[in-house]
This record gives C-alpha cells, structure tokens and sequence, in this order.
C-alpha cells in the first residue's frame, strides 16, 4: 500500500519469518501459550514463569531471573479439521506448520529491577479445503488465514520484598488473507466468468498494553494477576480476481481483553504445581464488516463471540539435578456459537493434556513440550456462515526452546 507509516513497515519486516498462523489448541483465534515450558505444563505457567519467556506468561516475574537471558521458541504442529454432511466427506489441506518466538530479559541491581522483551505471534488462524472441496464448489470462502504478531518491551520491579510488578506495551501487526472462488449462479449474478477466484488480503498495526503483578503469600506460596489491553487493527488491502481486475478492501477485527489469575505452591524442594484461570472478553467482536470499492463484495459476516474462560493446571518436577519433568492439563471453553460457526474458524470446548521435559545448566536451558487436543466434534446446524455438518479435529503440537544465560 503506498504511504504505509514507517512502524507498519518495520513490523512486516520483523516479523516476515513469524507469519505463519495455524490451527492450534487455543479457544477463538488466539494461539495456544508460548515456549516449551509452558507448553509442557500447559495448564500452569504463570506463578512461577521463570525463563526470559516471563515477558509474556507474567513480566512481574523478569525480577526473578538472575541472569540476563536470550530465548528462542519454536512450535511444531499438526493441526486437521474433517467435514461430513449427507454424502459429502472432506478435510483441511497442509496440516503441519511450525511457529518461531523469541524472548530477552536483563535484571539489574541486584534484582530490583528488570527489562524484558519478547516477539511472539498470540493469535492465528490458517484454514485450507481444497479448491474441489464441497465449500469451494459451493461459493463459500474455501482458505483463510488470519495471523497478529506482538513485539512487546516490558519492565519490571520489585515494589517490596514479597510485591514484584511489570508493565508494557504490545506492538502488533497483523495480515488476514481470503479465497473463494464464484461459479454457477453465484458467478452470473456478479457477472464474473464461472471459476473466478477472489483473492482478499490485507494488513495493519495496533497498540495495546499489559501489566502483571507477583505475590508471595509466603516463602512456598505465591499469587500472581496478569492483564491485557484489548485492541483492534483496521486491515487495508485488496481484493484481486483471477478473471481480471483488483479492488481496495478494508476491515476491523476486534481483538479480547485477557485477565489470568493464577495461584503456585513449592510442596517439596524439587516438586511445584500451579493453577491457572483465564477471563477473555471476546464479545466485543459481533460482526466483521468487509468494505469493498466494489460494491459486489462488500460484505458484513456475523461473528458474535462469547466471553469465554480457561482452567488448568501444571507441575513440575526436578527429578535429578539439572533436569525437569512438567506436566498439565487445560480445559478451554470456546467463545464462536453455533449461530456463527464457519468453516474458515475451526474451534469448540476442549482439554488439552500435555507433557515436558527441561535440562538446565548455568548458562544453557533447553526445553520439549509435547500437547494434545482433546476434542468429542462439533454438529453445526443453522449456522449462519456454514452448512449443516459435522466437525472433527486433530491436533499435535510439538514446541521446543533453546536458552542462554550471560
């Protein structure tokens, strides 16, 4: 787009390599918990977050670290989603895909303070049918994807002896893309060729803030709040047609305000166990309203989501010096109601189950993670933005983290 602001622009370039949004084990469109640790005790990574991934689980925690720390995450995937109505059978294309992260912390002075900064993607959403599919052949969107990356500096402090607390703004950028393809009737009566496809994509930025505070009820004991800001991105792009001929788009699309709470007990030296509670306010997001210059595809898709909520709990074990067994299970309850379930957002109430493993030395950390989603199907009847069917899920998720302590 010409005259894109300097911000937009280094953002996209930063963030060329993370743009890879995908199904994953998360509620709505948010992505599931960033770094291997978290992932190994999925339900329960907040209270005592203690790697340079602080920065996004609890930035109240950077205090914590004694040593500056550079990470870098990677999750490994397998996500598929399966339809089946009345003599029809298919599945999403393309189902691995992997996801880069990366996280720094520097404590000072003895610990009283510290600066955190991580580039992460938070949410995504990637969904192919084959362009023969049932939803391509039936003028209905057929591939999608929607991804918002966040650079987020913090700093943190330690207010008392027992009181730590973090703050900072997240920097987001977002791309969302769109295929469907016109044929038949549909094609005729937008006066296109039968087989046009139409090609959306388009991008923009948004700023948004969060904050954290650390509580040790008592040396073994610690009570931990997490908050962030909602925001929206105003996307801007075009709409290209394979028949000929491009058009100028634009949308919003309203991102949740997220409140954790989450309480951590040591109850031995080497063994730790933490639950985790999650209030995301997705409601704000009724509606995405498609403006198009060309009025044919202008478009106002109800989406309708719900406050929603997560529960879980992880542990972690030192069963030998220098290494950690972790463990967890999350419940999510899913914000998209029937009325407005499609098949470009895959997505119900699941558990996720997972397990990890951490070696840990003075200077090197190096973490697995391993999750798997749970799902029963979704029967979808009268939605608004899909046909009658049946939905099932398939979900792997595999992250690694690899850590260096000055």
């Amino acid at each position: 787009m010409i005259g894109k602001p300097c911000f937009t622009a280094s953002l996209a370039v930063f963030f060329t390599t993370m743009i890879s949004a995908s199904v994953l084990l998360a509620e709505g469109f948010r992505n599931s918990p960033e770094g291997a640790r978290a992932i190994g005790a999925i339900g329960g990574h907040r209270a005592f977050a203690d790697d340079a991934n602080a920065a996004i689980h609890n930035s109240a925690n950077l205090v914590d670290l004694k040593q500056p720390m550079v990470q870098a995450n990677t999750t490994f995937g397998y996500g598929r989603t399966t339809f089946d109505t009345t003599g029809v059978s298919d599945k999403t294309e393309n189902p691995f895909f992997a996801i880069p992260g990366f996280s720094a912390a520097v404590p000072f002075k003895d610990g009283k303070y510290a600066f955190g900064l991580a580039a992460y993607v938070p949410y995504g959403r990637s969904v192919q049918w084959a362009n023969d599919s049932f939803f391509a052949k039936n003028n209905i969107s057929y591939a999608g994807s929607m991804t918002v990356a966040d650079i987020t500096p913090n700093f943190a402090m330690r207010l008392t002896d027992s009181i730590s607390f973090g703050i900072g703004p997240d920097l987001y950028y977002g791309k969302v893309e769109q295929k469907t393809i016109f044929s038949g009737m549909a094609a005729y009566l937008f006066g296109l060729p039968s087989g046009t496809e139409s090609k959306l994509t388009a991008d923009g930025e948004a700023i948004g803030w969060n904050t954290a505070v650390t509580w040790k009820m008592t040396e073994k004991q610690r009570l931990a709040a997490t908050y962030r800001s909602p925001f929206t991105i105003k996307y801007k792009g075009d709409n290209e047609l394979s028949s000929g001929g491009k058009s100028d788009v634009d949308a919003e699309i309203e991102y949740p305000t997220i409140i954790g709470l989450a309480y951590g007990i040591e109850l031995t030296d080497t063994l730790r166990a933490e639950v985790n509670g999650e209030w995301i306010d997705f409601s704000q997001y009724e509606e995405l309203k498609i403006n198009d210059t060309d009025p044919r595809f202008a478009a106002t898709v109800q989406q309708q989501l719900k406050e929603t909520w997560t529960a879980g709990i992880g542990a972690e074990w030192k069963f030998i010096p220098q290494w950690a067994l972790r463990s967890g299970f999350m419940y999510l309850k899913n914000p998209t109601p029937d009325k407005t379930y499609g098949p470009l957002g895959p997505d119900e109430d699941q558990g996720v189950v997972s397990v990890g493993l951490g070696y840990e030395t003075d200077h090197y950390t190096i973490d697995l993670g391993y999750a798997y989603g749970l799902f029963d199907g979704r029967n979808v009847s009268d939605s608004l933005n899909s046909p009658d069917g049946k939905y099932d899920y398939n979900v792997h998720l595999l992250s690694l983290s690899l850590g260096y302590k000055f």
